[in-house]
């Protein structure tokens, strides 16, 4: 969906696009499941208080995606420090996510979106440094 040259009315987000609430919400419960079940995943959630830190990854998303949320990314760092997460795990989690937005429908521009926003956070959350 674009806007005619000289609209005056403001884009639709990528967030009203794959359908608000409901969408992010099923999103982040199916990236959850199969994080869940990965056995290299698993252990980064043992003792994590999940219904939590779902209401994150939903505020995040909607962040993301131009929704009515907004997210304070500069907590992602000490949010994840203690738990140690390898750049080869994070990537795992990347493609999850973009995974379950295919799965969902989304349009492969907003998936893009989605992964250059997770590539962009990558330096936050990842223990050790990009190879040089």
């Amino acid at each position: 969906m674009s806007d005619s040259p000289g609209a005056t009315t403001t884009a639709t987000s990528a967030y009203d696009l794959i359908g608000g609430a409901p969408s992010v919400r099923e999103a982040v419960d199916r990236l959850y499941t199969y994080l869940l079940a990965d056995e290299q995943l698993a252990d980064y959630f043992d003792g994590i208080d999940l219904p939590r830190l779902k209401g994150h990854m939903v505020m995040l998303l909607t962040h993301v995606l131009g929704g009515p949320t907004a997210y304070p990314v500069e907590n992602l760092g000490p949010a994840h420090a203690r738990l140690n997460i390898s750049t080869a795990h994070y990537q795992r989690v990347a493609q999850y996510a973009a995974g379950v937005l295919f799965e969902l429908h989304v349009p492969m521009d907003i998936i893009l979106q989605v992964g250059q926003v997770l590539a962009s956070v990558q330096p936050l959350i990842v223990a050790e440094p990009a190879a040089v």
